[in-house]
């Protein structure tokens, strides 16, 4: 930034921790939607018990019923999060007809919690990738 004046370190710094900014939110929150789309044997496949957090898999229904800003398929979220500006709200959905009671859970299977527990790291997430722009 030497030579530059006040006011253009200024602009340079704004930019570099907007960039910053940007990364840390965009990575933390496809860390999420990795976590919540990390598969895991369904029932269906023979799986005898669960990790809470990870997606069951039997047919490939539910994992690849993922919508992202109109885009659907188990990697949607990576079109989403590639053009994802600092402010922007974005949204996902699991569609399949069975996704919300996989997450909670009915009178006959506890719930997966495959969005609930992965929504709750986006602090841990957060952190982590803060660290990574503070090195």
């Amino acid at each position: 930034m030497a030579g530059k004046s006040f006011t253009a370190q200024l602009a340079d710094f704004e930019q570099m921790t907007v960039k910053n900014m940007r990364y840390v939110a965009a990575e933390s929150i496809q860390d999420v939607m990795e976590a919540a789309q990390t598969p895991q044997r369904g029932i269906g496949q023979g799986a005898t018990g669960f990790v809470e957090g990870k997606i069951p898999v039997d047919t490939s229904e539910l994992i690849n019923s993922l919508t992202s800003e109109g885009v659907k398929g188990a990697d949607s979220y990576t079109v989403s999060i590639a053009g994802y500006e600092v402010g922007d709200v974005m949204s996902f959905a699991w569609t399949a007809p069975h996704a919300y009671a996989v997450e909670i859970g009915t009178s006959k299977m506890q719930g997966r919690q495959f969005v609930g527990a992965n929504a709750r790291r986006f602090p841990e997430f957060v952190s982590q990738r803060a660290a990574e722009v503070r090195k």
